[in-house]
């Protein structure tokens, strides 16, 4: 269970990491195309707090999970400043190459922490008292970290202009077509 979680909170850092670090033309867009920022910090954040929770409780496979996770940052950056966009001077992207190697730098740092913790951790025999804690804290973990996901995965979108059966408009219409009108329950 414990090896579940580490892996699926180094696949949430993967995700918001490429997310946060992928050039995106917001020129012309609404307050710079940035509004999708603060939430994939936010992602990124809880997924650091659940990696920190899983270190503090000394689960099989954390150690590895903070130096994965600084791993996947190194990996991810090198790859947008090797491919980043050549008309960055003619367009604005949402981030730059100097915002790529900060989060590298983050990298970096997790990935040192890790392995300075890993070469100062005494080897210690298992504890059978805390063993039922670890089981339930990784349980607990894998809940949110997969079940969250799966709960927004699972949301249908709404119809292209949808309104209420009371005649309130729910999503915006946009296209050439506004006589298809669909009523949402």
């Amino acid at each position: 269970m414990s090896w579940l979680v580490v892996l699926v909170l180094i696949l949430h850092h993967a995700f918001y990491d490429w997310l946060l670090m992928e050039p995106v033309d917001v020129g012309g867009t609404f307050m710079g195309g940035g509004m999708a920022i603060q939430l994939y910090l936010i992602g990124w954040t809880v997924a650091t707090l659940g990696m920190i929770v899983a270190l503090l409780l000394r689960l099989p496979g954390a150690m590895f999970g903070w130096i994965g996770a600084g791993l996947v940052p190194l990996g991810i950056g090198a790859w947008w400043q090797l491919n980043y966009p050549d008309n960055a001077e003619e367009v604005i992207y949402s981030i730059s190459r100097q915002g790529i190697g900060t989060f590298m730098l983050i990298g970096a740092m997790l990935l040192g922490s890790g392995l300075y913790a890993r070469a100062r951790r005494k080897t210690r025999a298992l504890d059978r008292e805390h063993m039922p804690v670890q089981f339930i804290v990784a349980l607990m973990l894998a809940a949110f970290f997969i079940g969250v996901p799966l709960a927004i995965y699972k949301q249908q979108t709404m119809p292209h202009c949808a309104f209420s059966k009371e005649g309130q408009q729910l999503t915006v219409c946009l296209g050439d077509d506004d006589s298809e009108r669909v009523i949402v329950d």
